[in-house]
C-alpha cells in the first residue's frame, strides 16, 4: 500500500509540474514577445534557476535539520499545486 501511495504522489507531482504554467511559459512567450525580450527573459530564468539550485544544495540540509522532513515535504507539495483561478 505504501508503494502505491508513493507512486501516486510521484505521478501527481509530475503532473502538476508539467501541466499549466510550464506549458504556458513556452507557448505564450513565442507568440507574444519579440525575440530580444524573449532572449533576455530566458536568460534571466535560467540564471535564477541556477542560483536557486545552488542555494538549495547548501540550504536543504540546514532546513531539514531545523524544520524537519514533514515541513519540507509540505512546502514542496504546496508549491507544486497550481494557482486557483
Amino acid at each position: 500500500m505504501r508503494s502505491v501511495l508513493l507512486f501516486g504522489g510521484f505521478m501527481l507531482f509530475n503532473f502538476m509540474t508539467n501541466v499549466g504554467p510550464d506549458a504556458q511559459t513556452y507557448l505564450l512567450a513565442g507568440e507574444v514577445f519579440p525575440t530580444e525580450i524573449r532572449g533576455k527573459g530566458a536568460g534571466f530564468a535560467a540564471a535564477f534557476a541556477k542560483v536557486g539550485a545552488v542555494l538549495m544544495a547548501f540550504l536543504l540540509p540546514v532546513l531539514l535539520a531545523d524544520a524537519g522532513i514533514h515541513f519540507l515535504l509540505s512546502v514542496l507539495i504546496t508549491s507544486s499545486l497550481p494557482a486557483p483561478g
